[in-house]
């Protein structure tokens, strides 16, 4: 699926809005919710911020960018959350 409709760029950064949903049976794309919001399900539990790794780990290999350059900036502790995508290139758009 081609998240790049979804995402809010400002200055080089883009932002994606995201609910994530822990302890599925796989790592994936929900759906699109009707305001834009990502919906992600991730296998790791929410607990001691592994979902939220889950999350970095799965949107690095989405965007082909390093989890380095992809930080929860909102709702760290919400199913609700921003996340900054830093370095996204052009040719790595999907």
């Amino acid at each position: 699926m081609d998240l790049f409709p979804y995402l809010e760029k400002k200055n080089e950064d883009y932002f994606l809005k995201v609910k994530l949903k822990p302890n599925s049976k796989e790592n994936k794309i929900k759906e699109i919710l009707s305001d834009g919001t990502v919906k992600i399900q991730v296998k790791a539990p929410a607990l001691e911020n592994k979902a939220n790794q889950e999350l970095i780990c799965f949107l690095g290999q989405l965007f082909k960018v390093a989890k380095s350059h992809i930080e929860i900036v909102k709702g760290r502790t919400s199913s609700f959350k921003t996340v900054l995508i830093r370095n996204i290139r052009r040719s790595e758009k999907r």
